[in-house]
């Protein structure tokens, strides 16, 4: 071989070298542009399943709340109704009976006043 044939083979060994280096460097960005890919649809999964938690956690408060507004009214309304029937059923003295009273203890101590 001569050397002229040597520095064509070199030449074709040194270009089908580069063209593999720039097909390895096309292979390695294609993996880490479809690996930024697999990243960014994970994360845009991870917070819409955040933001839909989130939403279902703010219903569930909501409802919670709604839930407790009734049964305090609920318990009020019986409350009021306790009372009411408790209130229905003592036999509270009124200012009339009082007075009542009063004159009848005054025409006792008269009458004793003038035995």
């Amino acid at each position: 071989m001569s050397t002229k044939e040597n520095l064509v083979k070199s030449f074709a060994l040194a270009e089908t070298s580069a063209e593999k280096m720039w097909d390895m460097w096309l292979v390695t960005l294609g993996s880490l542009s479809w690996s930024q890919e697999q990243i960014e649809n994970m994360a845009r999964k991870y917070l819409d399943q955040r933001k839909m938690a989130r939403e279902e956690s703010n219903k569930l408060v909501e409802e919670l709340m709604s839930q407790a507004q009734k049964n305090q009214q609920q318990m009020q309304k019986m409350i009021q109704e306790a009372v009411a029937s408790a209130f229905e059923n003592i036999d509270i003295p009124t200012f009339s009976y009082i007075d009542e009273l009063n004159k009848k203890v005054e025409e006792l101590i008269k009458k004793t006043a003038n035995l």
